[in-house]
């Protein structure tokens, strides 16, 4: 048997390369496209927007086929194995700059940047679907994405320390050659951790799985019992909406934020020290939370977090030519967006056996996909919005902007993410399942019983 603290260590660093990959791409795209190719911020923006509606579709798709994979490799192998190197081909692909015209570039992005979603896609769903299957404990899962997560985010955190100044250093002055040859490391890392991943995912099978009768069951599980699972599925409808309010406004901060540093402070490099504020206040908030969730609910800590840093929004309304003003609040911000995605992914989990619980389906990967089709519904609606809001207030691409564009670039980023961050405060005030009720439903099932109510 495979020890628990071993498929910690294994499932840490597949998430660590898979977010490199994530947190690279999100960062850079927006400021890549038009600072180092030269495309408006509309059209990029529009680009993103294509893409997510595309991704709607495929998404949905990718989940059923992973729920209905059952080869000798198990249910998730197949994927976690090969779709690191697809992913990482394709994220160079991206960020090379092929000689051909502006317009035949522009097809080509479009084509990659949807291969490269729908690889990951792929790949993000079926390792997320491992959770609810490796423990069913909650403290053990909590555990478990605990050290995952302060992985993850100081895999990601340390890339926003460094990912301009490496820009700079890599590209000598020339973006475009700097993006390309960073996009390489990131790459070469992720096929490293998804190779260390796949050589004990069949662990996690045999951990996972379960029964061949599991199996049987999830066989015969139809398209039309996938969507009455999700429909029956209240709390992970609820955890859904509550995410995009969130994470959509905040996203458009970030990306937004790097034209601020640029053209308002005179700095690209400065979201740099945001991101060492947020590394090390990232992870003492994160070895906080299993003692904190023994006393109260992932709502209740979540809850308060977005209240802070919706304050914390609200205060960046001051005016100032002190750099570190902006940068701490960021930093600050930038922990807590770390610290949500803890508590989205176990409330998420626990969605798994609740939706089992009321509709009689359990669908692991398609529940998981919901947290994938949001994330990135958010990355691409947020990096459209920031789009269309730099074309919109007259952002000029490599020159000198009017103080009203950057008066407008202000405002934007103080009140966007205050009313999502208030909106996603009130959605969260209807979730219900507590840890209590989670360990319930876990005994009913194992008792063969449903809930009974409408």
């Amino acid at each position: 048997m495979y020890s628990f603290n071993k498929i910690i260590r294994d499932f840490t660093m597949g998430g660590i390369g898979q977010n490199l990959v994530y947190a690279f791409i999100s960062a850079a795209y927006l400021f890549y496209f038009t600072e180092a190719v030269g495309f408006s911020a509309a059209t990029v923006g529009t680009i993103l927007l294509v893409v997510r509606i595309v991704s709607l579709f495929i998404d949905p798709c990718v989940a059923v086929l992973i729920e209905k994979t059952n080869t000798k490799w198990g249910k998730y192998k197949p994927y976690i194995t090969v779709m690191p190197v697809m992913i990482s081909l394709l994220l160079v692909g991206l960020f090379f700059q092929p000689n051909i015209s502006k317009e035949l570039h522009l097809i080509y992005v479009y084509v990659m940047t949807m291969l490269f979603w729908a690889a990951y896609a792929f790949f993000d769903i079926a390792y997320w679907s491992l959770v609810p299957s490796i423990t069913k404990d909650s403290e053990k899962r909590v555990k478990l994405l605990t050290i995952c997560k302060s992985g993850i985010l100081f895999a990601a955190f340390g890339l926003g320390i460094g990912q301009m100044p490496l820009v700079h250093l890599l590209g000598q002055g020339n973006y475009g050659r700097g993006f390309s040859r960073l996009s390489v490391i990131v790459a070469i890392i992720f096929s490293i951790a998804g190779l260390m991943l796949s050589r004990t995912v069949s662990k996690f099978n045999d951990i996972s799985t379960g029964s061949a009768k599991a199996k049987k069951a999830t066989d015969k599980i139809t398209g039309k019992q996938m969507i009455t699972a999700l429909k029956g599925n209240g709390q992970l409808i609820i955890l859904t909406f509550a995410k995009l309010a969130i994470y959509i406004p905040i996203a458009v901060k970030s990306a937004l934020g790097i034209y601020f540093y640029k053209y308002q402070l005179g700095n690209d490099s400065l979201g740099s020290f945001g991101s060492m504020v947020a590394l090390p206040l990232t992870l003492i908030l994160i070895s906080a939370c299993p003692k904190l969730l023994k006393t109260y609910s992932d709502k209740q800590v979540m809850s308060l977090f977005v209240l802070v840093q919706m304050t914390l929004c609200v205060c960046y309304i001051l005016t100032t030519d002190l750099s570190a003003f902006y940068i701490v609040i960021d930093g600050i911000s930038s922990a807590l967006l770390g610290v949500y995605s803890l508590f989205f992914t176990n409330m998420v989990a626990a969605c798994v056996e609740y939706g089992e619980w009321k509709t009689k389906i359990r669908t692991e990967s398609v529940i998981f996909s919901t947290n994938t089709i949001t994330s990135k519904l958010a990355t691409g609606l947020s990096g459209a919005i920031a789009g269309w809001v730099l074309t919109g207030i007259g952002y000029n691409p490599n020159a000198a902007q009017t103080p009203q564009m950057l008066s407008a670039l202000h405002y934007v980023l103080v009140f966007v993410p205050a009313i999502g961050l208030l909106i996603g405060f009130l959605i969260l005030r209807n979730y219900i399942l507590t840890a209590d009720m989670y360990q319930k439903i876990v005994s009913d099932l194992s008792q063969g019983k449903y809930d009974s109510r409408p």
